[in-house]
C-alpha cells in the first residue's frame, strides 16, 4: 500500500473508532430512506392511476415486475450521483437507462384506452418498439459496455461507448431493420402471409359448408405460395402444402394467431439475449484469465444478469413453442415468478453497491483500484466469506482474492 493510502486508512480508521460509526453512516441512512420514500410515493401514484384513468386489465405479476425495475432505476440514479469513480458512473448510467423503461411499461396499461384510444395498432406498436425493441437494446448495451469497460480499462469512455454502440447497434439493426422500415412488418412476413391464406380458405369453407375442413381439404383449396422476403416466387408441391397446413392449422383457432405472428419478435429477443450471454461469458473468462481490478459487487451483478438473460431466453422459447395463447400465459406466470426473484437479488446487490461506496472504506477502495490497484488487497464481501467458509479449504488457498476484507496491508 502506498504511503498516502496508509495515512488515509489510518485516519479514517481512527476516526471510526472515536465516533463508534463512520462519519457517513447518518448520510447513508438518510439516502436509503429517501430512495425508499421516493419509491413508495411513486408506487402509490402508479396504483392510484389505475383508479383514475381507464386502462386495460392489469396483470399483478407484471405490475410487481416493473415496480422492482423502477426501484432499480432509483438505485442506479443514486449510484451514478454518489459513485466516487467517474468511469463507474457510466456503467450504472447505462443500467439506469435500461430500468427507466419500467415507467413506459406502466404507461402501457393505459395505451389504447386513455392514450391513443383512436389508434387501432397503438398497443401493437408499443410492444414492438418498446417491449421487444428498446428494452433488449438497452439491456444488451449496458452489459456489453460493462464487459468492454473491463477489457479495455484504459480506454476513454467515449471510445467504449462508440464500440458498444457499434456492436449492439449493428446486431440490433440486423434483426430489427424490418420493423423500423415497416411498422407492420410482422404482417408481411412469409409466415403471416401463409397464415392469412389458410385463414381465408378456412373461413370460406366454413361459410359454404358449415363445418371445418380437414387438413387434406384445406391443403387442396388454400392458395399457398412460396415466399421470399414478402414476394411470391412460386407455388408449393402438394406434399409441402400438406406439411405447411399441418404446421399452421393449430394457430387458426381463437387468439392462437398471436403466438404464430409474433414468433419473429421473440426470436429477435433470443438473439439479443444470446448477445448478452456471450459478453457476460467473455467478461467472466477475462476475469478468470487476467483477474483485473473491478468495483465491489459488479461480478455478482453480472452473474445475476447471466441468469436473468437465460430466463428471458426460456420465456421467449416457451412462447415460440406454444400453440395456445392461454397455455402460454399459464407457463409464463411460473417463469415470471423466477424472474422476479432474480430482479430482487439484482436490487439487493445494487443497494449493497450503493451502501458500500457511501462508506469511507468503500470510497477509498474504489479510488485506489482505479489509480493503484496493486497497492491494496482485494475487497471481499459477505457472500465471498460464505463461499470460502463452506466450499473451500482456507489453508489450501492463497492469493489476494481470498484475503479477509478486514486485513490491513
Amino acid at each position: 500500500m502506498t504511503f498516502e493510502g496508509i495515512c488515509y486508512y489510518i485516519f479514517t480508521a481512527s476516526h471510526e473508532n472515536q465516533l463508534g460509526m463512520t462519519a457517513l453512516e447518518p448520510i447513508r441512512i438518510a439516502l436509503a430512506r429517501k430512495i425508499l420514500l421516493l419509491w413508495i410515493v411513486s408506487e402509490i401514484a402508479f396504483v392510484g392511476s389505475f383508479f383514475v384513468l381507464e386502462h386495460e386489465p392489469v396483470k399483478l405479476f407484471l405490475v410487481v415486475n416493473y415496480s422492482i425495475q423502477w426501484l432499480l432505476f432509483l438505485l442506479c440514479v443514486a449510484i451514478v450521483r454518489h459513485d466516487p469513480v467517474k468511469k463507474n458512473k457510466h456503467i450504472f448510467l447505462n443500467f439506469a437507462l435500461f430500468f427507466s423503461i419500467s415507467l413506459l411499461f406502466h404507461i402501457y396499461n393505459f395505451v389504447g384506452k386513455t392514450f391513443f384510444a383512436d389508434q387501432q395498432f397503438a398497443r401493437f406498436y408499443f410492444n414492438q418498439y418498446v417491449s421487444y425493441g428498446a428494452y433488449f437494446f438497452f439491456l444488451a448495451f449496458a452489459i456489453v459496455y460493462l464487459c468492454l469497460d473491463a477489457l479495455f480499462r484504459d480506454f476513454k469512455s467515449l471510445y467504449k461507448y462508440a464500440l458498444a454502440l457499434a456492436i449492439v447497434g449493428g446486431f440490433f439493426a440486423y434483426y430489427y431493420h424490418g420493423y423500423v422500415a415497416n411498422p407492420r412488418y410482422l404482417y408481411s412476413t412469409d409466415d403471416a402471409k401463409t397464415w392469412k391464406a389458410l385463414d381465408d380458405a378456412n373461413r370460406a369453407y366454413v361459410k359454404d359448408h358449415g363445418v371445418e375442413p380437414s387438413l387434406q381439404t384445406l391443403a387442396e383449396i388454400a392458395d399457398l405460395k412460396l415466399w421470399n422476403e414478402g414476394q411470391p416466387i412460386g407455388t408449393l408441391y402438394p406434399d409441402e402444402k400438406l406439411r405447411r397446413v399441418t404446421e399452421v392449422y393449430p394457430y387458426l383457432s381463437g387468439t392462437n394467431y398471436i403466438v404464430f405472428l409474433q414468433g419473429p419478435l421473440y426470436m429477435n429477443t433470443i438473439y439479443m439475449c444470446i448477445l448478452c450471454l456471450a459478453f457476460i461469458l467473455l467478461y467472466f473468462g477475462y476475469q478468470y484469465m487476467k483477474d483485473p481490478p473491478q468495483g465491489a459487487y459488479i461480478d455478482k451483478i453480472m452473474f445475476l444478469f447471466l441468469i436473468f438473460c437465460t430466463m428471458e431466453i426460456m420465456h421467449a422459447w416457451s412462447f415460440i413453442k406454444s400453440v395456445e395463447w392461454q397455455s402460454f400465459y399459464e407457463l409464463l406466470n411460473v417463469g415470471h415468478a423466477v424472474s422476479l426473484c432474480i430482479l430482487l437479488f439484482i436490487a439487493l446487490f445494487f443497494a449493497l453497491r450503493l451502501r458500500f461506496i457511501r462508506t469511507v472504506k468503500g470510497e477509498f477502495y474504489e479510488h485506489e483500484i482505479l489509480v493503484s490497484p496493486g497497492s491494496i488487497t482485494r475487497w471481499r464481501d459477505a457472500l465471498d466469506d460464505l463461499l470460502v467458509a463452506h466450499f473451500f479449504n482456507r489453508k489450501a488457498i492463497l492469493g489476494r482474492l481470498f484475503l479477509k476484507s478486514s486485513d490491513k496491508s
